[in-house]
């Protein structure tokens, strides 16, 4: 494939990644979006598409300087607008794993202060009191 050919490729590629990355962007704004998991799965196969894109574009010697200027430059711009969309969507996916851990964190350290003393059988069937862990269930879609 010709360095053109390639260039408008991963133009197409970088274009449908920005655009995934904004619309989950704009999902993360409200968690447990039911519209998020469909995203997701696209962002996914898009990424494995980039990186054989990029496998490929590095194997390429000179790809840059067989591509006429205004080509070049196209890719270039998209691709700082691509960073700028990744670097956001990575940091609303800390916050959001950050925010959750933290919830989690409160659940254990309540579910630790309401156990108290709570008694139970000891292997030879008689009854031991003391600070355990009392039985909890938790909703996993945090």
């Amino acid at each position: 494939m010709n360095a053109v050919i390639r260039a408008h490729n991963l133009i197409d590629l970088l274009q449908d990644l920005v655009s995934v990355l904004e619309r989950e962007n704009e999902l993360l704004e409200r968690p447990r979006s039911s519209e998020l998991e469909p995203v997701v799965k696209e962002k996914q196969a898009l990424f494995k598409l980039y990186e054989d894109q990029m496998t490929a574009v590095a194997a390429e010697v000179d790809f840059g300087a067989k591509l006429p200027d205004d080509l070049r430059e196209r890719l270039k711009a998209l691709a700082m607008e691509f960073d700028t969309v990744m670097k956001l969507n990575r940091r609303r996916l800390e916050l959001l794993t950050k925010s959750s851990q933290m919830i989690v964190d409160r659940i254990i350290e309540a579910a630790r202060t309401a156990a108290g003393q709570v008694p139970r059988y000891e292997r030879s069937g008689g009854v031991k009191h003391g600070s355990h862990a009392a039985p909890i269930a938790m909703n996993k879609e945090i």
